[in-house]
């Protein structure tokens, strides 16, 4: 679509500028608009058409950083995932330490449960809630901040608050020389083990504790979480800054082994943390809807 502007005057051949201070009528026709209002030259809609599988053998996405300066002051994680692993332990994402002082950010699946662990200066966090593995697309998300001199961690799944554990501590010296990796944990110092079997998207991490509305236990959260899970179906969360997102496909054709990373920096640019696929995760069509 397009939008003109007539008017009586004869319409210049061209565009000329115009000296300083000197007002002219403006003449010519706007383009990249359609008749929503959306930006059809540039900001296409937001769409979501793939995901990553990851085989549970040795399949996982390396993201290349630690998040070391995200994770020494409040954030959040969210991610996608549809379990296909029967049994076993598997992990969502993290990273974890082998050298002291030991820093860790962590998730996984065992049994019937799932698993959020924090480790800040030596001092562990761990507390599990209950999950029936099933084929269905859940939305989790694991959220940390500092309050007063405790670390509170909070996890939720499909938008329902579930689980509270702190320690007393300070975010602020978390160190880990690793990479954060996603369905997979990696160390500081050896390979990654508990690769998770099953698909994951929209994978995305935010300099912020994201609210939750002040829900308690056992209450759907409202607030960001409540955006985030948006009643199942994933959408446009660049109005949040993650500091990285993993589109696991979107912006990437489906193709290769480079996931771009869509985040931008306190600055409003581009992070550039792309991820890594490592030892051959399969793009899928199977997203959450």
């Amino acid at each position: 679509m397009s939008i003109s502007f007539p008017s009586a005057l004869s319409k210049p051949s061209g565009i000329t500028a115009s000296p300083s201070g000197t007002k002219r009528p403006a003449f010519g026709t706007l383009y990249g608009f359609d008749s929503s209002g959306g930006d059809s030259g540039g900001g296409a809609a937001f769409t979501n058409g793939h995901s990553v599988s990851f085989d549970g053998t040795n399949d996982y996405l390396d993201t290349g950083t630690n998040f070391q300066s995200t994770f020494r002051s409040d954030f959040t994680i969210s991610t996608w995932f549809k379990d296909e692993a029967a049994s076993g332990t598997r992990a969502y994402f993290g990273l974890r330490s082998n050298t002291s002082p030991r820093n860790d950010v962590l998730c996984y699946t065992n049994g019937s449960s799932i698993y959020v662990w924090m480790r800040y200066n030596d001092t562990r966090s761990l507390t599990n809630f209950s999950h029936t593995r099933d084929s269905d697309w859940h939305h989790l998300v694991y959220r940390v901040n500092q309050n007063g001199s405790d670390i509170e961690l909070r996890a939720y799944l499909d938008g329902v608050y579930k689980i509270f554990t702190s320690q007393t501590n300070s975010m602020s010296s978390w160190t880990n020389t690793g990479t954060f990796a996603i369905s997979a944990r990696n160390y500081d110092t050896s390979s990654p083990d508990i690769y998770f079997e099953g698909k994951q998207d929209e994978f995305a991490i935010f300099g912020s504790a994201l609210s939750d509305g002040g829900v308690s236990t056992g209450q759907t959260a409202s607030g960001d979480i409540a955006t985030l899970y948006n009643s199942g179906v994933p959408a446009d969360i660049s109005s949040f800054n993650p500091v990285a997102h993993y589109r696991m496909g979107d912006n990437d054709g489906g193709t290769g082994t480079t996931i771009t990373d869509q985040g931008v920096d306190s600055n409003g640019n581009p992070s550039g943390n792309d991820g890594t696929l490592t030892n051959g995760p399969t793009f899928s069509t199977d997203v959450p809807s």
